[in-house]
């Protein structure tokens, strides 16, 4: 009996090292991560006061920050930029209706004005 209780005594205490290893690798991965972000968050801001002037891909000017319509694909990769006003004059010169059975509920009309 006494060598079944040494046993589990044991097998106790190197599940309580186990578990506290990994707490011990746990806490340093937290450290770690919080670095990472500190430096992501300097790396954008660094990165937002280099960046150079987009250009429209319709009128091929320099776009002012924070004045850009920014088009996507379905990846959310980033397919062209457009000066707001250019990018309504290119909505405002489709024809558009609803149709539910369309993606988006959009569809451009094949009937002209």
């Amino acid at each position: 009996m006494q060598v079944s209780d040494v046993c589990c005594h044991s097998s106790v205490g190197e599940r309580m090292a186990k578990v506290e290893a990994a707490l011990v690798r746990l806490r340093s991965l937290k450290c770690q991560i919080s670095e990472l972000r500190a430096e992501c968050e300097a790396l954008k801001k660094l990165g937002a006061e280099k960046q150079e002037g987009l250009k429209c891909s319709e009128c091929g000017k320099l776009i002012e920050r924070g004045l850009e319509v920014t088009l996507k694909d379905s990846f959310g990769n980033v397919k062209d930029y457009y000066h707001r006003d250019c990018f309504t004059r290119i909505w405002r010169s489709q024809n558009w209706r609803f149709d539910y059975s369309s993606p988006g509920f959009l569809r451009m009309d094949e009937m002209g004005p």
